[in-house]
C-alpha cells in the first residue's frame, strides 16, 4: 500500500500508549462452569429487566438491556466473578458458535420476502449511500482523533451491519478481527443510541 500512514494493519489508535489500554491478554484460562452458569444467569437477568422497562419507556427491551449492562459495568456494581463468567460465555459463543449463529440468525431474522418486495435500484442506492457516507465521514474525521482512517472506516461501517453477526462478517472479510472490541461498541452502544433517538423522534413527530 502506498499510503501506509492511512493503514494501521489492525490497529485503530496511532499512539502506542493509548493502544496499550485496549490490549487484551488472551492467554488461556481454566474454564469454570460454575462461573459460566452465573454469567449466563446474569445475562438472562439483564434481558428480563430490559423487557420489563420496555413497557415503561416504550424503547425496545434488547436496547435497554445494553444500556443497563453498560451502566452497571461503569458503576462497578457487578462482582468480578460474575464478569468473568459472562466473559467466559461470550468467549465460548464467539469462538464456537459464531458461524452457525451468523448463518442461522441471518436466515431466520432477515425477512427475505420483505427484502424481495422492496428490492429495487433505488433501495440499493440508498443502502449503498448510507454505508459509503459512514465510511467516508469516519475516514475524514479519523486523523483528527489520532486514529488510522482505514480502521476507523471499517469499525464505523460495522454500525450498519446485522449486529454481532454483521461485525464478524465485515471484520473477517477485511482481515481485521482484532478490531472486534471497537466494532462491538459501535454496534451495541451506537446502535442503541440510534434506535432510542429514532424512537423518541418518531414519538415526537407522530
Amino acid at each position: 500500500m502506498r499510503r501506509k500512514d492511512l493503514n494501521g494493519e489492525g490497529r485503530l489508535v496511532r499512539s502506542d500508549e493509548e493502544q496499550n489500554l485496549f490490549t487484551v491478554n488472551d492467554t488461556p484460562k481454566p474454564v469454570d462452569f460454575h462461573l459460566m452458569g452465573g454469567g449466563l444467569l446474569m445475562i438472562c437477568a439483564f434481558f428480563i429487566v430490559g423487557g420489563l422497562f420496555e413497557k415503561l419507556v416504550h424503547i425496545p427491551g434488547p436496547v435497554l438491556m445494553i444500556l443497563i449492562a453498560v451502566f452497571c459495568k461503569y458503576s462497578r456494581v457487578i462482582p468480578a466473578s460474575m464478569e468473568t463468567g459472562a466473559h467466559s460465555v461470550y468467549k465460548f459463543v464467539s469462538s464456537s458458535l459464531v458461524w452457525p449463529l451468523m448463518i442461522g440468525l441471518g436466515m431466520l431474522y432477515i425477512p427475505l420476502e420483505s427484502v424481495v418486495a422492496v428490492f429495487s435500484v433505488g433501495y440499493v442506492i440508498v443502502c449503498g449511500s448510507v454505508v459509503l457516507s459512514m465510511a467516508l465521514v469516519s475516514f475524514l474525521i479519523a486523523p483528527r482523533l489520532n486514529m488510522y482512517p482505514i480502521e476507523a472506516s471499517i469499525v464505523t461501517t460495522c454500525h450498519s451491519g446485522l449486529g454481532g453477526t454483521g461485525d464478524v462478517a465485515i471484520l473477517s472479510a477485511s482481515n481485521r478481527m482484532s478490531l472486534m472490541p471497537f466494532a462491538q461498541i459501535a454496534t451495541r452502544i451506537g446502535g442503541a443510541s440510534t434506535v432510542i433517538g429514532a424512537t423518541l423522534l418518531m414519538g415526537w413527530l407522530l
